[in-house]
């Protein structure tokens, strides 16, 4: 019966969530999970870090498994994240799925509502992870119902990227990236004026979220104690002015994919955009002469979106005790310069500010320096986030950007939609 009623639990909920954000790519299938090849203990593990930063996992978890004094061996499966999604509500639903999951932290109520995860509180109070170090913005998110479901595994902050290039072509500074959102429409509109490129833009769909930087910078957010207040005064007045500036004032393309922002910025055709840390090495690589910088801020002051993915323990493990050795050694400050240097992401701890070893990669600082103070989560313990995501926020800002639709019966259409997929 427990087995039916979390197959149905999991059913229900992935057949209304999808991945906001994907990468391509694939990898190999494991063991079942718990088995052991003679002393040895294999943990099973998945996850959908199919990029560049999924060469960095694989040769940290060999350096895991060969240093580790007991004897315990993770198998690692690494397959696109609507892979794994797919592949879980199957496996899990019947007691097979892997020892732990890797996975964004807003699908947390997703699986630990049927039962699919388990809580790990224990994790924490017996010292595998170290709870005060933790960032506040991850550790609420982190838990589901009061208790902790999962531990860091990754953590990002988005930045203002700004192309140096640009800004010389338009007589600005370029190491004076702008602090305000006076300073960022001022700098938008001298590119504009005086270049022909794009003087700044951000992506609506299908990418991380960036409007929701704006919204918060203004003292707005999309759900406050569990009602929606998409269409708040302060809401109205924000994506009222940024729409303007982006339809009206040519600052850029009305509706962009996150990755066609990414492919505008990489061309050298526009001059400042939103991104996370994943974007430095392949600019770099280009001869892009590019600076990053925190978000200006808005009247209620300076925020921005953070992201993150947490490790899990599925109620079908039976290797608790050498699935928490490997939360707390992924966790130690030593894992996490190698996990940073390889990938650019900042640690997912707060106390490695000092940590001299960080310094051969400048930009990780500047991506830290958000994700304990100034930077909030997107909708998150939402078994409906993505649906939410996709069919009202979404059609919102194309409604407002395309069709210059009046921003207030926009946002209370959408709001109303809101409010009813929240119940």
């Amino acid at each position: 019966m427990k087995r039916k009623i979390l197959a149905a639990g999991l059913a229900f909920a992935l057949l209304t969530t999808s991945a906001l954000t994907g990468c391509s790519g694939g990898n190999s299938d494991s063991k079942e999970s718990g088995k052991s090849d003679g002393e040895k203990t294999v943990i099973t593990f998945w996850n959908g870090f199919t990029g560049s930063d999924g060469e960095t996992l694989e040769a940290l978890v060999d350096e895991y498994n060969e240093t580790n004094d007991k004897n315990i061996e993770i198998e690692m499966s690494i397959m696109p994240w609507d892979t794994l999604y797919q592949k879980l509500s199957t496996t899990l639903a019947v007691g097979e799925g892997p020892d732990i999951v890797a996975m964004a932290t807003e699908r947390i109520r997703t699986y630990a509502e049927p039962g699919a995860f388990v809580p790990v509180d224990d994790a924490y109070t017996d010292g595998y992870i170290e709870e005060d170090a933790v960032p506040e913005v991850l550790k609420e998110n982190l838990k589901y119902d009061g208790k902790y479901y999962g531990v860091p595994m990754n953590i990002a902050s988005l930045l203002l990227y700004y192309n140096k290039t640009i800004f010389e072509e338009a007589g600005l500074d370029p190491n004076s990236p702008p602090a305000t959102w006076e300073e960022l429409e001022q700098y938008a509109q001298q590119i504009v004026d005086k270049t022909d490129k794009y003087g700044f833009d951000m992506a609506v769909k299908d990418t991380t979220p960036m409007w929701c930087i704006m919204l918060w910078g203004n003292g707005g957010d999309y759900i406050q104690d569990g009602k929606a207040v998409f269409n708040s005064e302060q809401n109205v007045e924000t994506i009222t002015r940024w729409a303007e500036n982006i339809r009206d004032k040519g600052f850029g393309p009305e509706v962009l994919t996150g990755g066609e922002i990414d492919k505008l910025f990489e061309s050298q055709k526009l001059g400042m955009y939103f991104c996370g840390p994943w974007a430095t090495t392949g600019l770099k690589n280009a001869g892009i002469d590019f600076g990053v910088a925190q978000a200006p801020a808005g009247p209620a002051g300076q925020v921005t979106q953070a992201n993150a993915v947490g490790m899990y323990l599925t109620s079908s493990s039976e290797q608790k005790e050498a699935v928490y050795d490997f939360f707390r050694w992924w966790n130690t400050k030593d894992t996490q310069v190698k996990w940073s240097l390889g990938t650019g992401f900042p640690p997912a701890r707060t106390d490695m500010a000092d940590d001299e070893r960080l310094k051969e990669n400048p930009y990780i600082a500047e991506f830290s320096k958000p994700i304990e103070n100034g930077s909030k989560m997107y909708l998150q313990q939402l078994s409906n986030f993505s649906d939410i995501d996709t069919q009202v926020i979404v059609p919102a800002f194309e409604k407002i950007l395309l069709e210059n639709a009046d921003v207030k019966a926009t946002l209370d259409e959408a709001n109303k939609q809101m409010e009813e997929m929240i119940k």
